[in-house]
């Protein structure tokens, strides 16, 4: 397969609105949260989490150094984990995950970027696959997702509850950025298809609010979020203790190079793109990249 004709996802672009304007709006969140989808994945994360980690590791950095958007770097990993909800790859075919990794991080880029880096230059030190190996690992994933690309991640909610939870008390921006890097460091020790995306913004706000919150302060305010019932509470306890136990700071960040700059996030970054159709065109056929090297067996 030398080359693969232009993309077009079948999502319905009413779903949801292109732009989004409505960062305090309870009703728009309220919808929001109707439209999370959770899939209940089929592999344990415990004896998978060295294998996830090292790929959410590639993810991040490559997304950092394409400057990516860091919902690109989360919605690679709702592909990878729905892929594996739905399929397996013998996790000691290191290969076989990084390219998927590629693949997933490509499509994610043409569904959220403004321009796509090509193929070739997805490089890896370990191995190197050709731009028609990465078009055909990408089409795999499609037809696994059934084409279903456009997912909520947790950086829409986060001005909702930045708002909702901390009332004024500290600058917008930096809880923002303090809730952006404990999201960074969450998606490599969850399931991210185990937790809804607006359980884990809000996990991250609270734990950027406070990491030391008991349960009752928590509960009440977590009892603030309409629509959300006792499975949405439960798992939002969960991920505030696990974000506990990373205990994360801007001085031991877990990903240095994706570390928020001092002047706060660009509002583009967590303003939610999805919902429009997208073209995902390749930029070019990749004809020139290197073969694939021999994976190490």
């Amino acid at each position: 397969m030398d080359s693969l004709p232009s993309l077009l996802c079948g999502e319905d672009g009413s779903s949801l609105d292109q732009h989004f304007n409505f960062e305090h709006d309870s009703e728009y969140i309220e919808i929001l949260i109707r439209k999370e989808t959770v899939f209940e994945s089929n592999f344990p994360l415990k004896s998978e989490r060295n294998w996830r980690r090292d790929a959410v590791k590639w993810i991040l950095h490559k997304g950092a150094l394409f400057g990516f958007h860091f919902r690109t770097a989360y919605l690679s990993l709702i592909y990878l984990d729905r892929f594996f909800s739905r399929r397996t790859i013998d996790e000691e075919k290191l290969w076989a995950i990084r390219l998927l990794s590629i693949a997933c991080l490509s499509l994610a880029a043409k569904m959220e970027e403004c321009e796509s880096p090509s193929l070739s230059e997805y490089e890896v030190d370990e191995y190197s696959f050709d731009g028609g190996v990465i078009q055909r690992m990408e089409l795999l994933v499609l037809n696994t997702l059934e084409w279903k690309m456009s997912c909520i991640t947790p950086f829409n909610y986060l001005i909702y509850f930045v708002t909702l939870f901390c009332c004024g008390e500290f600058r917008l921006e930096e809880l923002i950025d303090r809730a952006v890097e404990l999201i960074l460091a969450i998606m490599a020790e969850i399931n991210v298809m185990d937790h809804r995306p607006s359980v884990v913004a809000a996990a991250a706000v609270l734990a950027a609010y406070d990491h030391h919150l008991t349960k009752k302060s928590l509960e009440i305010k977590i009892n603030d979020v309409p629509s959300w019932g006792s499975v949405e509470k439960e798992h939002t306890l969960f991920c505030y203790s696990l974000l506990q136990e990373i205990g994360m700071s801007k001085s031991n960040n877990i990903y240095p190079d994706l570390v928020c700059s001092g002047d706060g996030v660009d509002g583009s970054m967590i303003r939610s793109t999805v919902g429009s159709k997208r073209r995902l065109a390749y930029t070019d056929d990749d004809h020139h990249c290197p073969r694939p090297k021999t994976p190490k067996q």
